[in-house]
């Protein structure tokens, strides 16, 4: 099976992940607005094929009642997010650079997003 290679800012905490994970959503939640300093984009796998290795783990914490989120505990940079008793993690695309050829499939909190920003138009279905 082809792997998604990524890395936090350090380089302490490296993960891999299916390259057929299901796709990119971009979340506009005022939680990841906060933690983000803008929209979340996430590749969504399935937790049971995401690999964490290197120097450093993921550390996670309670981020709400239904979820859970990891950042490096060496430069803080912002991981992944799960939801409690979930079987997928959603890992921020920033880890995989420019070697993540996939484009954002699915939008969602959309009403939260703030004015200073415009989300592109739905598309029409074929």
């Amino acid at each position: 099976m082809d792997k998604l290679q990524g890395h936090c800012h350090c380089g302490g905490v490296q993960v891999s992940a299916p390259a057929s994970a299901f796709g990119v959503v971009a979340c506009h939640c005022e939680d990841c607005q906060r933690l983000h300093g803008n929209y979340f984009a996430m590749l969504v796998a399935p937790a049971s094929d995401v690999v964490w290795s290197g120097d450093l783990a993921p550390q996670w914490y309670d981020s709400s009642a239904q979820a859970q989120r990891a950042h490096c505990p060496r430069c803080g940079s912002r991981l992944a997010k799960r939801p409690v008793g979930g079987e997928r993690v959603m890992l921020s695309t920033g880890l995989f650079g420019r070697h993540l050829q996939r484009r954002i499939e699915k939008q969602v909190w959309t009403e939260s997003h703030p004015a200073w920003y415009a989300l592109p138009a739905p598309k029409e279905a074929p």
